[in-house]
């Protein structure tokens, strides 16, 4: 326990040296920026599966959590471009969702590559590489929604086919008290491949790593936390008028790149920590052979 304090306690003293709040600002944008973008993708993506409803489970559970003025305005813009929708609106779309989307990704690189101490990668590398973990991690959140809210449906066709009706059932009495805990290690899968890919730093891949635990868990409170709070005594709207809505979406992304990057740190420290043990364990046997 002692160990595990130390780590937090570092991670949160190399989080402020390393200026984490500013890369969470910048990721926040970015994030923001290629948000509708990627709707507009997203949703011409499920329309040429016959996977709406997918799209629908999504927006309800965000509504979960997302404070509801935010909620409303997000959902009023997505009814716009559903309206608006054409070949020509998604194909320009899809360009703008793939480069301001590798945009993030590439200053969350950068940013990950200060919490670990390493240099960037060379621009001729990054640049193909942002692009291709923005597919990915678009490929994930798509696999990982329709797992989560289409599954159940598909296994209960098969079983039905099968002459199962009884294991569908039970089945999907079993999903609805699993289906929070297995969107929860989806997520968990998807920050992990974050942490595991973008830095430029050596490192097995671990889905259970401290970071990605720690970050998952508190973005869930936090996101819970937020809504309640913007919801019950915040006014954002007396503040900032028309535009309270996007301040609030924005603070939101900022809170979660903040909590994303001090997974990070936590990441970070933790490899130091076992490199100077394994450090420590070599010298040792050193010393016990001579």
């Amino acid at each position: 326990m002692s160990k595990f304090i130390r780590v937090i306690k570092q991670s949160a003293r190399e989080f402020s040296e390393d200026d984490m709040t500013t890369y969470a600002a910048a990721v926040s944008y970015q994030v923001f920026f290629s948000l509708f973008p990627f709707i507009i993708f997203l949703l011409a993506l499920l329309g040429f599966l016959n996977l709406q409803s997918v799209f629908d489970s999504l927006l309800s559970e965000a509504e979960a959590v997302m404070p509801q003025d935010t909620f409303q305005t997000v959902e009023g813009i997505i009814g716009e471009i559903q309206d608006q929708a054409s070949g020509g609106i998604m194909s320009f779309g899809v360009v703008v969702a793939l480069w301001s989307s590798s945009s993030a990704v590439r200053m969350t690189m950068h940013a990950m590559n200060v919490a670990y101490g390493v240099e960037d990668r060379p621009v001729w590398k990054k640049l193909p590489l942002s692009i291709l973990y923005a597919v990915l991690l678009a490929a994930t959140i798509i696999t990982s929604a329709v797992l989560v809210f289409m599954g159940p449906q598909l296994l209960e066709s098969i079983f039905q086919v099968v002459g199962l009706g009884s294991v569908a059932n039970l089945f999907l009495t079993l999903w609805a008290w699993l289906r929070i805990p297995v969107a929860v290690l989806l997520i968990m899968l998807t920050v992990a491949l974050v942490y595991y890919l973008f830095p430029n730093y050596q490192q097995p891949f671990r889905v259970i790593t401290p970071g990605a635990v720690i970050a998952v868990l508190v973005w869930v409170a936090a996101s819970l936390a937020f809504s309640w709070y913007v919801s019950n005594f915040a006014s954002y709207s007396a503040t900032y008028g028309a535009v309270a809505s996007v301040i609030v979406l924005l603070l939101y992304f900022f809170i979660s790149a903040a909590i994303l990057l001090f997974g990070a740190e936590i990441n970070a420290e933790t490899y130091r920590e076992v490199a100077v043990e394994d450090d420590v364990a070599e010298d040792q046997e050193t010393a016990t052979k001579s």
